[in-house]
């Protein structure tokens, strides 16, 4: 994220062996005596947090309370309970027959489904900065319920190449397929991760002004490593092959981490950084090997103070075993003094993917001028993963890092008039997810069909169906290059974000560069759309 100030929010992470205790009833807002304490009163958990300088009880979050009451007898249950439903698995994959089983109101919203050990930094971040964001992944797999109107084979459409455009030289763009350029081809093919074989390595180290390590690196940050995986697995439609290394302990720095100031703002090329990459390897070379390794973690232990070890890029790292591509430091886990950086809100697992995309391949935001203005330059609004909280990321993104494959790219080179179908883009499957309608070397249109999954799991049901946009591999302004195309009939409301109903719904219609796009069916299974030249 860059170039946007972000309030400083409070954050401590409640890991899933907190303790629940019985507690005399709490109310939010009154005084307690340790922070990170954690009560449950009533159908709620509260923990205590540092506000204004007090410390007092947050506001809490629900909790199920064991059931005491005698069970009936087999003879005696109701015939409504005797084959009662199982309770939600944040884990499992579920088949999109069955429907979407979330309808939020956005990514701030609060997560009753939200894993244990995520609890804790729910709380905090609704608190804090009134948005919980997304905090597990909405796994479904493609049922076989399929649309009723007829659409053209996608095998009509499979030659992709004429889709795959390339940056030009002029443009500072990442989002190319490839570029002009051989040399920044390699560069980049080198830098495409996080992707589906990713090998991800945490360096764990300490000094004298860090706090001091009292658990294990992979119990301070396992979660976050875990939470990383399961994207790239799960948006991953043809297998993936990620490998998470942790270190058994935490490693001692000779220096002061303070005196690097790792500012969120500074480039990785920046000096403190240079250096800081320079002694990080040094000292941590002798003790991991970092074969294999594409990218790596930089982070100290839990309780660190928030503006000692912040999220910044720190670049490539060179070590005897060969070159890491991509490397970033990170807040600590339970990191003190939240207002040490203004940007401690990127503590939260959703950012340390985003901010990847940005240290790694160089993906810009997609937010715009961030006027968050519909008559100026809105880019993509709130929508994709490289905007605030707003999702997955796009089809074409997920498409040039290798989660998605060429037989999933509908390439219209000829649009004259058809119909298609395509499958949710945040739904694992191997079917079509986007069709890209070239306009020229460098610009094109891409339609793609959104449902609450994945990443997006959050998103209102009601605002689900086809986002349409413009790829601009000329435009390389911050926050530009993808602008979405909305509907023609009616009005874009921004609820429960910023373009919210910018979506197509069924019978909507928007026009791009002379190219009509109207969505004839809706459902689980995605969206059928007819392309047309006007």
């Amino acid at each position: 994220m860059k170039r946007i100030g972000i309030a400083a929010v409070i954050f401590a992470l409640i890991a899933g062996s907190s303790t629940y205790s019985a507690s005399a009833a709490i109310k939010a807002g009154s005084t307690c005596k340790t922070k990170g304490e954690s009560k449950v009163s009533g159908n709620k958990k509260f923990t205590c947090i540092k506000s204004k300088g007090k410390l007092v009880w947050g506001k809490g979050v629900l909790v199920s309370k064991p059931d005491v009451t005698p069970k009936p007898s087999e003879e005696s249950k109701p015939k409504d309970d005797a084959n009662p439903q199982p309770s939600f698995d944040a884990t499992a994959t579920y088949s999109t027959d069955g429907g979407y089983l979330d309808d939020l109101n956005g990514p701030c919203a609060n997560d009753s489904k939200v894993p244990i050990q995520w609890l804790g930094v729910q709380e905090y971040f609704q608190s804090y900065h009134r948005c919980a964001g997304q905090l597990r992944i909405g796994k479904y797999e493609l049922g076989k319920e399929r649309p009723k109107t007829s659409y053209s084979p996608a095998s009509n459409f499979s030659n992709s190449t004429p889709c795959k455009m390339i940056t030009p030289m002029s443009s500072r763009s990442e989002l190319g397929f490839t570029t002009a350029e051989p040399g920044r081809n390699s560069w980049t093919q080198a830098h495409k991760h996080p992707s589906p074989n990713t090998v991800i390595q945490l360096i764990p180290i300490y000094s004298t002004d860090t706090a001091q390590p009292k658990n294990s690196p992979s119990t301070d940050y396992s979660k976050y490593l875990d939470y990383v995986k399961e994207w790239i697995s799960y948006s991953s439609d043809f297998g993936s092959n990620v490998e998470v290394r942790i270190p058994t302990e935490y490693i001692k720095m000779d220096t002061q981490i303070s005196d690097y100031k790792l500012f969120h703002e500074n480039r990785h090329d920046s000096p403190n950084s240079v250096k800081f990459n320079h002694d990080v390897i040094a000292a941590t070379d002798p003790v991991i090997n970092f074969s294999g390794a594409n990218l790596a973690f930089i982070v100290a232990p839990a309780g660190t103070d928030a503006a000692i070890m912040q999220q910044a890029a720190i670049g490539s790292l060179e070590t005897k075993e060969g070159l890491v591509a991509v490397s970033v430091s990170e807040f600590a886990a339970e990191f003190t003094n939240p207002s040490g950086s203004r940007f401690s809100n990127l503590s939260h697992p959703f950012w340390w993917i985003h901010e990847l995309f940005h240290a790694g391949i160089g993906f810009g935001d997609h937010y715009g001028d961030t006027k968050n203005d519909i008559n100026t330059e809105y880019g993509m609004g709130w929508w994709t993963m490289m905007t605030p909280w707003g999702g997955d990321l796009t089809t074409w993104e997920k498409w040039i890092l290798g989660f998605m494959q060429d037989s999933q790219i509908q390439c219209l080179t000829n649009p004259s008039s058809s119909v298609h179908w395509i499958a949710p883009s945040a739904v694992k499957t191997q079917e079509s997810k986007s069709i890209i309608v070239p306009i020229n070397s460098s610009k094109a249109i891409i339609i793609e069909s959104i449902r609450p999954a994945g990443m997006y799991y959050k998103i209102p049901q009601r605002i689900a169906g086809v986002l349409v946009y413009v790829l601009d591999l000329e435009n390389s302004e911050h926050g530009q290059g993808m602008k979405i195309s909305l509907p023609l009939n009616r009005k874009v409301n921004s609820n429960p974000f910023f373009l919210a109903e910018a979506p197509l719904r069924n019978g909507d219609s928007t026009i791009s560069n002379g190219i009509k796009i109207t969505v004839l069916e809706a459902g689980n299974f995605g969206d059928v759309v007819k392309i047309e030249k006007v």
